[in-house]
């Protein structure tokens, strides 16, 4: 995924919409949001967007609203194609609707990520990374439902996503992984007391499992 540096808006409102355009149940998102607001967890984020099978990348989206019975509302899209969605209880009580347009639509699949929020961190200790990797696992087990928590995997670090020029670098003893294709994958057990710098903070921080 490319950096984010900003903001987009994909909702022109424009009528009509493509035969071909898209038709998802906002409830299914709310309810995946909702997850998050759990009173163990408190640094991590969901990111909706749709993925191109054939080519590893986002698909582009090209128009989208949300529809709220005679109301159509603009549905906001960031420049990593992610769906940027409202947390809305009364969006969810009144059955709304998400209408997007994908470029090359017949080659994107759904996908969700879990991302830890970490703004402009740019130094990370073997606690950060295991509170972050805890939350993860909690949030992971509430989507597995009661019973079945063991069959999810167990998340064991991060992968650290680096903008392009990202340096980084260990202070105090410990082993810096490599980092390859931009990720640096790390576990809590690696840092043990050395802290991780990095020149700027990174663009994602997603589960290691």
């Amino acid at each position: 995924m490319k950096p984010i540096t900003g903001m987009l808006l994909a909702a022109s409102l424009a009528l009509p919409f493509s035969a071909g355009a898209l038709t998802l149940d906002y409830k299914g998102f709310f309810d995946r949001m909702d997850k998050l607001y759990q009173p163990e967890i408190n640094r991590l984020k969901l990111v909706f967007y749709f993925n191109n099978r054939e080519q590893g990348i986002p698909c582009k989206v090209v128009d989208g609203r949300i529809l709220r019975h005679e109301q159509a509302l603009p549905l906001l899209v960031g420049p990593d194609q992610q769906l940027l969605l409202p947390f809305d209880r009364d969006l969810r009580e009144k059955a709304a609707l998400i209408q997007l347009e994908l470029e090359n639509e017949q080659q994107c699949d759904f996908a969700m990520q879990i991302q830890a929020e970490v703004l402009e961190q740019k130094s990370f200790t073997a606690a950060d990374l295991a509170e972050i990797r805890d939350q993860m696992n909690a949030l992971m087990r509430s989507y597995a439902g009661v019973g079945f928590g063991w069959l999810q995997p167990e998340v064991k670090g991060v992968t650290l996503t680096l903008d392009e020029g990202t340096e980084a670098l260990m202070k105090g003893k410990g082993t810096l992984p490599q980092v390859v294709d931009g990720k640096l994958m790390v576990t809590p057990e690696q840092l043990g007391e050395a802290t991780l710098v990095l020149s700027q903070a990174p663009h994602s921080v997603s589960p290691l499992m």
